[in-house]
């Protein structure tokens, strides 16, 4: 647990407190729809173009084709 004391404020007919946000970070939403992408974001984990790897072994294509029978069929 925290020894220091954290600034509660308490909001009237709600269960919920605000705390203060925590240091470095931006406490206000994105303003409209287009998303500001933060540092550390990658091409890959937006679903841009993958890192190349050394080789595509046999299994490669196979795992890229094994998607959950909800998906319906996968192309690459």
């Amino acid at each position: 647990m925290s020894e220091t004391p954290e600034s509660i404020r308490r909001v009237p007919g709600s269960r919920r407190v605000r705390t203060a946000p925590a240091p470095g970070s931006d406490p206000s939403p994105q303003a409209g729809m287009a998303a500001v992408r933060a540092a550390e974001d990658s091409d890959a984990g937006w679903g841009g173009k993958p890192a190349q790897t050394s080789g595509d072994s046999g299994n490669d294509a196979r795992m890229r084709a094994d998607v959950p029978p909800h998906w319906g069929t996968h192309t690459r």
